[in-house]
């Protein structure tokens, strides 16, 4: 009996709804010269994110909606590339769900089953979500990415999750090639 206590606990634990929090987000900015002499000016702004109850209300889901722009100016670059998204973390991974096993012994006087609940739960881990990639015109020498209100879902995970932020540009030219990554500030989505 005490199982079915402790899923009716669980079960009124989820019946509570959430609005929608915003956060809003610092914007960022690189500035240098590569190692090959291209100026870079590299940074996000406007971003935000909206955080909401998972649209399944099952406690172990949770839903973000971020928005910003990206952009850098690299005068001088023959060529690369810009690809942004975000990391999202979880505490404890859940998608392995609850099974039940159990045995069934046998008595003289009665069979008697025994079932045993258990939970799945494995580390939980990072996982990097992409938004875009663009190439940069090197006749401009710009490359830039504005998305709005692109949704990422979280399920089965248990426990604190967290986002970040980030943007990948990689600029070329005759001498060679140069990477930085421009991070956010990380958030929490429940």
């Amino acid at each position: 009996m005490r199982g079915g206590a402790g899923i009716a606990v669980l079960l009124l634990g989820c019946g509570v709804a959430h609005a929608d929090a915003v956060v809003p987000l610092p914007n960022g900015h690189q500035h240098f010269t590569t190692a090959t002499g291209v100026a870079v000016d590299f940074s996000r702004t406007g971003e935000r994110a909206v955080v909401s109850p998972s649209l399944a209300h099952n406690g172990m889901g949770r839903t973000a909606s971020m928005s910003a722009t990206v952009f850098a100016d690299v005068p001088g670059a023959t060529g690369g590339q810009l690809v942004t998204g975000y990391l999202v973390g979880c505490q404890v991974d859940l998608s392995g769900g609850l099974s039940l096993g159990g045995d069934v012994y046998v008595q003289p006087s009665s069979i008697s089953p025994e079932i045993s609940p258990s939970i799945n739960l494995v580390p939980g881990g990072v996982a990097q979500v992409k938004f875009d990639t663009k190439t940069i015109d090197p006749t401009a020498g710009k490359v830039g990415i504005q998305y709005l209100d692109r949704a990422v879902q979280v399920d089965g995970c248990g426990g604190y999750a967290q986002a970040r932020a980030f943007s990948t540009l990689t600029v070329t030219n005759a001498k060679g090639s140069v990477e930085t990554t421009l991070y956010g500030q990380p958030f929490s989505i429940g």
